[in-house]
């Protein structure tokens, strides 16, 4: 990967498991880049994860605060690293920048119908951010997708390729314990080394790639 270079998660709808996203990816990404981590989110679940990195005395991340507008664009405008945002389940002019300023949006969306909705409203966030940078796509990431699932992603997936808006990810990210019990030990499910970790090394892959398509 090319550096700088600015990874985005975001979504309007919040429980999409963004900032599960997020953290896995800091946690990986900083082993190979100098990495920055803006947590936009008001819930600060990065910020509460590498603390409980520093408590069982793993390798911590670098994070970012900001405060408004202007000091979002100063971070983005001087980055000359990785930086990796993750921003609040919520449309706002913050969380607008930040996706504007983006090399790479992620779009965490799971197997239920009603995702359909959220992406509906979150295709015309960007259609209007669009406005100012053309080329912008976000590329959805399927989540927490039960394990069984199959045809019920055919919808999405037509969604997907029908909206100049949206790419997606190969990978497909199941709804397995082990994110939960990984984040709650401050570690990368790649760390904690269960099932889900041959999907996380899958998409960390297609994170890097993606800044050569």
């Amino acid at each position: 990967m090319k550096v700088p270079f600015i990874i985005v998660l975001a979504h309007q709808k919040g429980g999409v498991g963004k900032s599960t996203i997020a953290s896995n990816l800091a946690v990986e990404l900083s082993k190979d880049y100098k990495l920055s981590v803006l947590d936009l989110d008001m819930q600060k679940s990065l910020t509460y994860f590498n603390s409980l990195r520093k408590r069982n005395g793993l390798d911590e991340f670098k994070i970012l605060t900001a405060d408004g507008i202007s000091e979002v664009k100063n971070i983005i405008n001087n980055n000359k690293d990785l930086l990796l945002i993750d921003v609040g389940g919520f449309d706002s002019d913050v969380n607008r920048i930040a996706i504007l300023g983006a090399d790479l949006v992620i779009t965490p969306v799971s197997d239920s119908g009603i995702e359909l909705v959220g992406l509906l409203s979150f295709r015309n966030i960007l259609r209007e951010i669009r406005k100012h940078r053309p080329s912008l796509k976000s590329h959805v990431l399927l989540n927490r997708v039960n394990v069984r699932a199959g045809v019920s992603l055919e919808e999405i997936f037509d969604f997907i390729d029908n909206n100049n808006e949206f790419d997606k990810f190969n990978v497909i990210l199941r709804d397995r314990a082990d994110y939960k019990k990984s984040f709650d030990a401050g570690k990368s499910v790649i760390e904690y080394n269960g099932k889900a970790s041959e999907e996380m090394k899958d998409l960390i892959k297609e994170v890097i790639n993606a800044q050569n398509s």
